[in-house]
């Protein structure tokens, strides 16, 4: 332990002592001045009495003279008044108070000589407003002693009239005022002195208190000190020879005075007593050296040395530093640690870490090519589905198509959940903003579960606080992505009740708005212990030996980081048995555009004309090609095709640049891959046709940022047709090639279309192969199966059969849009949509609505 600082322990005494005389000497400098204020304020009590005492025998010798005609009192009376006017010594009983209300210091100070009122008054220190009041006073004084002179030689009347009364009282009233303002101020002095006397006597305590308490502090030290060194010496003896690492202390001519045992294992030193031994006599002459040199240019930093130590390569770190002993000599300080073994676990460390980055990079490679290579099949799997149901089948093998495509898409999703969670756990999660409204991404949602919701009969509920005109700059995938999961485990695990979707807009300014979205269900719920594990990947509340219900349990946990990168929040509210609410909020930009591009998109899907146009379809996976091929012949649209990259070069020369309206590359074939190929036809061959890359790899922003100049967009296989046909849209318009753009017109086709019931006829005739007898032959049949749908309908939900009532309404739905009245499938998405809302939602006018657009079709018919 470190000897105690006597030193400083005097010196902080001392310190305090001289403090403490300080203090002293400035409470008796307070009470100094308190005294003088007491005599400040005596002295005002005796200026006050004189002039008092003065112009009462003033006037008493004026009165007297007045009524006697004595001359000894008008004497008396001029007298007095030359006394005053002349400054002269006052006699003592003008001077001093009675006995009882002075002192003797005041009346020594009284009695001094040549002490006349003005000198008094320079002694009383009066300030500038007390002044003003005094030579107020003193003016009306001398209108008093002139109307006694006067009463004396004019009129003896004066004395007794009111107006001498009233400056009699007058110039009392100022100078008792004057004393009360002095005197006043002089006790406000006088107690911010005592208060500050105070806290000097209070602080005189204190530190007597802390003087008293630091030398019995400081004894105590002492006696301990001792105690202290006895105990810290067996404790630094007991951990010095213990400690892992070896120390010895060697004196100015590198003699050991003291080695610990790990320092004599790790040296191979044998040799017990070591006291007064060199360091040449210890080690052999190369570590001697090292060590000599190390102490004489004591370096604290550590070194490291390779010895051999009984044929024992080791490894060991060394520093030197320098100490007094207690007797101020100096002495060096030899410290090794053997690190022979730590090198060797590091390097295994680092084995392992090369191990593990290896198999983490070869993990990210295998689900890359493994979601390829199952992406390509099931891309096969989704377009012959496309293609089966187009058939006539029976009942039985409708169930089957269906059972394959539902299959199909539950893998799809748990390939997409696996590449997302790998995309979180490397940070490469990307987000692509776009322009969409929010209304109609919601509408499609909707639209996406009513069938669900029917078929479980529970109840569909929404409640939106935003404008329907409102349209987002954000990742519209991704948003939806986080809705469909959030609906897919509502509908899940709810067997009866609702599922209510809601968005609020819980701030909003001109170019952004904070939207709350939330999904409450009447399921199952979760219990409170539970709620944290929800967010953990591949975490699920189920046994997996008793679970009911699929999934990976990537999901939530999925979601969540998407919302988070949004830099928005997600969280759960939840009761055993009484149902969710699962909470998210996202801020978005808002799109200013008014234009609604999204749907204008969308619609054109739904209005490719392929004739007389030509596509080059570039994959190497047979089936796949065909399944392409499948999907634009059914638009009409002719079609090359080519196996890899070189084949679609060689496809592409000597033609123009735009022989194909449309290119699709797949990306990874053999002999030339899809990026290489389009870079040759844009950049070599000049080729102008637009591009489409097909992959099922992701393309992240590194891929869009190195070869988006190639294509034109990126369609991720599997695709639907739907997905494909929105790709190749604005490059198949009815009137010319160039890509559609929404123009003034719009307004005026979208209110004739409104207006015809069958607006989209010409579109649905090329859909059916352009054969027209097909086409009335099937609107013959739907009036004939249809006409009085409304009036069915409408006795469903009277009779609370609401299942069926939905099936009506969306079976006329993809008819009526199959055979292009518009009008109808629009109405009739309107009714299924109020209907899935459940009892207790006014339909009449969905119903009406629907009932006039269907009646205005049949009269057509």
């Amino acid at each position: 332990m470190k000897k105690l600082d006597l030193s400083f322990m005097a010196m902080a005494i001392i310190t305090l002592l001289i403090v403490l005389i300080i203090t002293i000497m400035a409470v008796f400098a307070f009470r100094n001045e308190v005294l003088s204020i007491e005599y400040h304020k005596d002295s005002m009590l005796s200026f006050n009495i004189k002039h008092y005492v003065l112009i009462n025998d003033m006037s008493y010798n004026v009165k007297r003279y007045l009524a006697t005609n004595d001359n000894a009192n008008k004497t008396q009376f001029y007298s007095l008044k030359n006394e005053y006017m002349q400054n002269d010594n006052l006699s003592s009983e003008y001077r001093i108070f009675t006995k009882e209300q002075t002192d003797k210091s005041l009346k020594n100070v009284l009695a001094t000589n040549n002490f006349t009122i003005s000198r008094q008054l320079e002694y009383i220190q009066l300030k500038p407003e007390e002044e003003e009041l005094y030579n107020e006073f003193l003016l009306h004084f001398h209108k008093i002693v002139n109307r006694m002179e006067d009463a004396i030689i004019k009129d003896s009347s004066i004395i007794m009239s009111t107006e001498f009364d009233n400056l009699y009282n007058l110039q009392h009233r100022l100078m008792t005022e004057l004393s009360r303002k002095y005197i006043e101020r002089l006790n406000q002095e006088e107690d911010e002195i005592l208060i500050r006397q105070k806290m000097l006597e209070y602080g005189l305590m204190g530190l007597t208190l802390l003087i008293l308490t630091f030398a019995a502090a400081t004894f105590y030290l002492i006696l301990k000190e001792n105690a202290l060194n006895s105990y810290f010496s067996k404790l630094y003896n007991t951990v010095v020879e213990n400690i892992d690492s070896g120390i010895a202390i060697l004196d100015n001519n590198y003699h050991f005075d003291y080695m610990n045992p790990k320092y004599k294992e790790i040296l191979g030193i044998s040799t017990d007593n070591v006291k007064s031994k060199s360091i040449n006599d210890t080690f052999d002459q190369r570590l001697a050296e090292i060590i000599e040199n190390a102490a004489l240019n004591n370096t604290s930093s550590e070194s490291k040395l390779e010895l051999v130590v009984e044929g024992k390569r080791k490894s060991i770190v060394h520093r030197f530093f320098d100490i007094d002993d207690v007797y101020t000599n100096n002495k060096y300080v030899h410290f090794i640690q053997d690190i022979t073994k730590t090198e060797e676990l590091q390097q295994q460390l680092k084995k392992q870490l090369l191990e593990i980055n290896f198999y983490s990079k070869a993990k990210d490679s295998f689900i890359a090519n493994i979601s390829h290579e199952i992406k390509t099949p099931i891309n096969a799997i989704l377009g012959m589905v496309h293609f089966l149901k187009r058939t006539h089948l029976s009942n039985n093998q409708k169930e089957l198509v269906r059972k394959i495509e539902t299959s199909s898409d539950i893998l799809l999703t748990i390939i997409s959940d696996v590449l997302d969670l790998s995309k979180i756990k490397n940070g490469s999660l990307s987000l692509y903003p776009s322009d969409f409204s929010l209304y109609s991404a919601i509408k499609s949602i909707e639209d996406m579960f009513s069938s669900q919701l029917s078929q479980k009969g529970i109840e569909w509920r929404t409640e939106y606080d935003f404008n329907e005109d409102l349209r987002l700059h954000l990742d519209k995938t991704r948003l939806v992505q986080v809705l469909v999961n959030l609906m897919s485990n509502a509908i899940k695990f709810t067997d009866s009740g609702y599922v209510k979707l809601s968005v609020e807009t819980l701030s909003e300014t001109k170019d952004s708005v904070l939207l709350q979205f939330c999904v409450k269900d009447t399921g199952i719920g979760i219990a409170e212990k539970d709620i944290s594990k929800l967010f953990r990947e591949f975490e699920q509340l189920e046994n997996h030996l008793t679970k009911q219900h699929q999934g990976t349990g990537l999901g939530l946990f999925i979601s969540k980081n998407i919302v988070e990168s949004m830099e928005g929040r997600m969280w759960v509210k939840s009761t055993r048995g009484k149902g969710s609410m699962f909470f998210f909020t996202i801020p978005a930009k808002k799109c200013l555009d008014s234009s609604p591009k999204d749907i204008l998109s969308a619609s054109n899907s739904l209005l490719v004309n392929g004739s007389e146009r030509k596509a080059l379809v570039v994959e190497d996976t047979e089936i796949n090609a065909e399944v392409v091929v499948g999907f634009l012949n059914d638009i009409n649209i002719s079609c090359d095709t080519a196996v890899d990259g070189i084949t679609a070069i060689e496809m592409c020369k000597n033609k123009s640049p735009d022989y194909y309206n449309v290119i699709l590359m797949d990306i990874h074939m053999p002999n030339m891959d899809g990026y290489t190929a389009a870079h040759i036809l844009k950049n070599e061959m000049g080729v102008t046709s637009p591009i489409i890359a097909l992959t099922a790899s992701d393309i992240n922003d590194l891929i869009k940022a190195e070869h988006g100049k190639n294509f034109e967009s990126f369609l991720l296989k599997p695709f639907k047709v739907e997905s494909l046909y929105k790709e190749i849209a604005p490059y198949f318009q009815f009137d010319n090639n160039a890509p559609q753009k929404p123009d003034s017109d719009k307004t005026s086709k979208s209110d004739t279309n409104k207006k015809d019931p069958f607006a989209g006829r010409e579109e649905a005739i090329k859909n059916l192969g352009c054969h027209e007898s097909i086409y009335n032959k099937h609107i013959k049949k739907f009036k004939a199966n249809y006409c009085k749908s409304a009036e069915q309908i409408s006795h469903l939900l009277e009779g609370k059969k609401f299942d069926e009532a939905r099936r009506l309404a969306h079976s006329i739905k993809g008819l009526s849009g199959t055979l292009g009245m518009l009008n109808v499938m629009e109405s009739s998405a309107e009714l299924e949509r109020a209907i899935i809302k459940g009892e207790g939602y006014d339909l009449s006018k969905e119903l009406e609505n629907f009932d006039n657009d269907l009646k205005a079709v049949i009269e057509e018919i």
